[in-house]
């Protein structure tokens, strides 16, 4: 064969794949018949917080795609884009009340618009400025305790300022929460005045107002673990295998440094003990067995899943529940979800910390505590603990 017509035909083939290549990332249109059309028609508002919805009557061309609308905001252009199976259209991530022009227009398959068509819309109070005016700040031990409402239980960032030692404006706590409503404690500080500053942003990066506040931070300390004692009722459960109440705040937790009720025993069953003094608390942290041996011990066993803490100044003799003030009811989370046998590294660092849970500002003084335990992760015939921690302030 003549190699010039080899070479030509290769030459000829190469052209067509190239052709056909160009041809696949073309990215025009596949069907444009080059006419717009119609415009959208009996346009109508509803305002909503930091948001508007337009509803409208569509035109009647076979091609039409999707409507489009388009605003100005102080962080840019918005736009927002619904299909041809929808009436309306929802501009969202407005941060504030202005009124403001929105311009719509009809789409078809080619990108051919329509005429534009306009409406004027009014956002109410935006989200995160309702997250913003909700908050209350009170005084918390070692710092201050902050509750919000999100009744739209939209994604929202919570950001606390407190001044450095130097007075500058220094981040304290970044909550991200689209809870309906919450609590949350920042703690750390001394009981002297200090201010507080709050602000909210949402999604879009809008910024509420900020709110400053002074509080004088309530005084907590670390209870002196060395004055705890068992106090026995003769409706307790008993502790079994050699693992005595003492053990439970011992500093340790490792084993068999911790507290072991006998096998089997009946749900809800409790054991009490005595703080050695009257105390405000403030809070408490509880570790599990499985942290540091027996580690397949961990969210699973006689570990406490709920449970109810319980305090008395004078309790009754006979082991009855007169007197008693249930302080807080308590739940052990495990971050991951995982089924129970499953242990991440999430959930046993998270473990590792000690779940951490807050007595209420309105609960009494107490000296003694009783530990009601409800059920356990592995739904065991026994309950364990392995260490306890309390803080707060003597009466």
């Amino acid at each position: 064969m003549n190699t010039y017509k080899i070479i030509f035909g290769l030459a000829a083939v190469f052209l067509a794949m190239s052709a056909c290549t160009k041809d696949q990332h073309r990215m025009d249109p596949l069907e444009n018949d080059g006419k717009a059309p119609g415009a959208l028609t009996n346009l109508q508002v509803e305002n909503l917080h930091g948001a508007a919805r337009i509803s409208y009557t569509l035109p009647g061309d076979e091609d039409l795609l999707y409507v489009l609308a388009e605003t100005d905001s102080k962080r840019g252009r918005i736009q927002a884009k619904s299909s041809l199976y929808s009436n309306s259209v929802l501009i969202e991530g407005l941060g504030d009340t202005e009124s403001r022009e929105v311009t719509l227009y009809a789409v078809d398959r080619g990108e051919n618009r329509s005429e534009p068509v306009t409406v004027t819309i009014q956002p109410l109070t935006p989200p995160m400025q309702l997250v913003r005016n909700s908050v209350d700040i009170v005084e918390d031990f070692g710092g201050v305790r902050i509750s919000f409402v999100n009744e739209l239980s939209e994604d929202m960032v919570i950001n606390v300022l407190t001044p450095d030692s130097v007075g500058d404006w220094v981040e304290a706590e970044t909550w991200y929460t689209s809870q309906e409503e919450g609590t949350f404690s920042i703690r750390g500080y001394e009981a002297k005045p200090r201010q507080f500053a709050v602000f909210v942003r949402d999604k879009w990066e809008n910024i509420s107002d900020t709110m400053i506040v002074e509080r004088v931070p309530l005084y907590e300390e670390l209870l002196d673990k060395s004055k705890f004692e068992q106090f026995v009722l003769n409706t307790d459960a008993t502790a079994g295998f050699g693992w005595v109440m003492p053990r439970m705040w011992d500093n340790s937790i490792d084993e068999p440094n911790g507290f072991h009720t006998v096998s089997p025993v009946e749900f809800p069953h409790h054991f009490t003990f005595d703080l050695g003094g009257t105390y405000k608390l403030s809070r408490y942290t509880m570790w599990q067995r499985g942290l540091i041996q027996s580690t397949s011990f961990l969210y699973g066993h006689g570990n406490p899943r709920r449970w109810e803490i319980w305090g008395a100044t004078d309790p009754p003799s006979d082991g009855s529940w007169d007197g008693w003030t249930k302080l807080v009811e308590c739940e052990s989370i495990k971050p991951s979800g995982s089924p129970i046998g499953t242990v991440t590294n999430e959930d046993r660092e998270y473990a590792m910390r000690g779940h951490e849970f807050m007595i209420p500002l309105d609960a009494p003084p107490v000296r003694y505590i009783r530990i009601k335990v409800l059920n356990t992760w592995g739904g065991a015939a026994y309950s364990h603990v392995m260490e306890l921690s309390f803080w707060g302030a003597g009466q």
